[in-house]
């Protein structure tokens, strides 16, 4: 058995399509939401680059200076003639070399602001010149410093501690060294220009895996840095890299520092990056839910508005369709569904009106077809019953004469008797069998009759009155009143879904022409201007019980016409 699928109301269409209009918007939506995010992302890293590699450069810029004056410096010619010279100069012309050698050196340190001290050690002097103490015996504080910076060690250009950076270059005999104090609160003052000013963002100076100058550095990202920075290739251009530390993740930009092979490090946290992004975030995913309740609300309305009155409409059009013609009390909404609710009603109106109209017409065409079925009682048949009773009274057949007037009586005060239309069955049946009582007197029992019992369980079903005897009066009057033989007469009853009662006789003057014509003409009763006999019965049948009830005619197996009343119970106005 093939199932039913359900089927979609209106209301659930109109969802549908909601959702499908307002799906693509909402993906549009995300889907620029997620390109402006990822923009905005790409935009934060590319500046980060750019600042990362202006300041690189300037920095480079800034050490290639100060390295071009530091040679410079070894160069100058007071100072080589005072490294080889120094033992045979005389005092004033010393001073004067002196002076003007310190005269350099601040010329140097005013250079650039990164400078703080500028100095050289000669050796065959045994004295420092510097801006810082000018001119120094050995041993001395500041050389000390330097040598302990240096740690025996005078081959690197530069050298650091926590507190300060120093630039060396020496001569080729290393009579002559230069050293340049660079100050390392400058170069975090310009750190500072790289990074935002809060606790996830800093900068360092990385030299050897160790940050020689940083501002807020977080050592274990830079250590992470610095162990990434061996598994890449030569840093042409700045790196922009994901880092994760102490539980956070940090987006670290890596630019190489030719002059020194340093690397400049600057890192930033993607909560600070994306953190005003997420904002956007946040506001669409409240868009979201209040999209969702839109939808809800959308639904809600168009059900309370739209499918709610039209689905109590769909009821009370399916209860019609079951013989249920009562109008419901619909709402004033002041909407359209008012006058769909007003037609419907005023339309149950009249279609009560016309089925009333109907109904009693037809109980008005039965009662007259009853009244024009008694009407046409022979009035010879009650004669012939006195005459009959008379004749058997005075041949001395007393006990038949007594049942046939008993039979007479029974039979006239049963189709003469006013009131319903509808009677039991087993009184409509015994009004047929007392005709063929009184028949079979008549015919003085040449007639043999047969006909079932009733059923016990069909006795009280409710019948049109005069349906059985007009059909067996029927009989007697074509098959048996010219024949001076003998005859066959049963009458049978059925009941399955439908009743059926079945007359047949022995007749053997019918012609199946005359079958077929009957049949005919019960078939279209409308057509016959006389509703007399059986077309009479047939006529009240269909009435009663439907088009597929009626009575249909055939030939008997006992040779005369067989005719079988059918009335479907469950057809008609009514039940079993």
């Amino acid at each position: 058995m093939r199932l039913k699928q359900k089927k979609l109301f209106v209301y659930h269409k109109v969802i549908i399509v909601f959702f499908v209009l307002i799906i693509p918007v909402y993906a549009v939506n995300m889907g620029i939401n997620y390109l402006s995010f990822s923009y905005a992302k790409e935009q934060i890293i590319d500046s980060t680059l750019s600042n990362a590699d202006f300041y690189s450069k300037q920095l480079e810029n800034q050490f290639d200076f100060i390295r071009i004056r530091q040679l410079d410096l070894l160069n100058d010619s007071d100072l080589q003639k005072l490294g080889f010279q120094s033992d045979s100069l005389e005092t004033a012309e010393e001073i004067q070399i002196v002076k003007k050698i310190n005269e350099h050196l601040l010329t140097i340190q005013n250079a650039s602001p990164l400078i703080v001290n500028v100095g050289v050690y000669i050796d065959s002097f045994q004295k420092t010149i510097s801006t810082g103490s000018y001119v120094a015996a050995l041993p001395n504080r500041e050389w000390d410093e330097i040598k302990t910076m240096m740690g025996g060690d005078s081959g690197k250009a530069v050298y650091y501690s926590e507190q300060k950076m120093i630039l060396l270059k020496s001569s080729n005999n290393e009579n002559l060294i230069s050293y340049i104090e660079l100050s390392v609160d400058r170069l975090k003052q310009m750190l500072q220009q790289l990074t935002l000013q809060n606790s996830r963002t800093g900068a360092a100076i990385i030299a050897d895996n160790t940050p020689v100058v940083y501002d807020k550095t977080n050592l274990s990202l830079i250590q992470s840095v610095s162990n990434r920075l061996g598994t890449l290739d030569m840093l042409d251009k700045p790196v922009n890299m994901s880092i994760k530390a102490n539980g956070q993740t940090f987006m670290t930009t890596v630019t190489k520092l030719q002059f020194f092979g340093w690397t400049l490090c600057t890192y930033i946290s993607e909560k600070e990056v994306t953190g005003p992004l997420k904002k956007y975030s946040a506001w669409f995913f409240i868009l979201s839910i209040i999209s969702v309740v839109v939808i809800v609300i959308f639904a809600f309305s168009v059900n309370r508005m739209i499918h709610v009155p039209l689905n109590k409409l769909m009821q009370s059009f399916r209860r019609t369709e079951i013989d249920y013609l009562h109008a419901f009390n619909s709402p004033s909404n002041n909407n359209e569904f008012d006058y769909l609710y007003e037609s419907y009603g005023n339309m149950l109106d009249k279609l009560k009106t016309s089925i009333r109209e109907n109904y009693e017409q037809r109980i008005a065409l039965q009662e007259f077809e009853l009244k024009h079925l008694q009407s046409q009682i022979n009035p010879h048949f009650l004669y012939n019953g006195f005459y009959n009773i008379y004749r058997l009274s005075k041949s001395g057949h007393h006990d038949n004469a007594a049942t046939l007037a008993q039979k007479l009586a029974s039979y006239y005060r049963f189709i003469t008797r006013s009131g319903s239309d509808q009677v039991q069955l087993q009184m409509e049946y015994q009004n047929a069998l007392d005709y063929c009582t009184i028949q079979r007197i008549r015919f003085s029992n040449r007639i043999d009759v047969q006909c079932d019992e009733l059923p016990e369980q069909l006795r009280h079903i409710m019948v049109p009155r005069l349906m059985i005897q007009p059909v067996i009066e029927n009989a007697f009057e074509h098959a048996f009143e010219h024949s001076s033989k003998g005859g066959t007469l049963h009458i049978r009853i059925k009941y399955d879904d439908r009743l059926r009662i079945t007359v047949e006789d022995s007749g053997a003057n019918l012609e199946d022409k005359g079958i077929v014509q009957l049949q005919e003409r019960l078939t279209d009763p409308a057509g016959n201007i006389e509703k007399t006999g059986v077309l009479n019965v047939n006529q009240r049948i269909r009435l009663k019980y439907g088009s597929n009830s009626g009575i249909f005619v055939s030939r008997s197996s006992l040779g005369g016409l067989r005719v079988e009343m059918i009335m479907d119970m469950n057809g008609g106005d009514t039940d079993v």
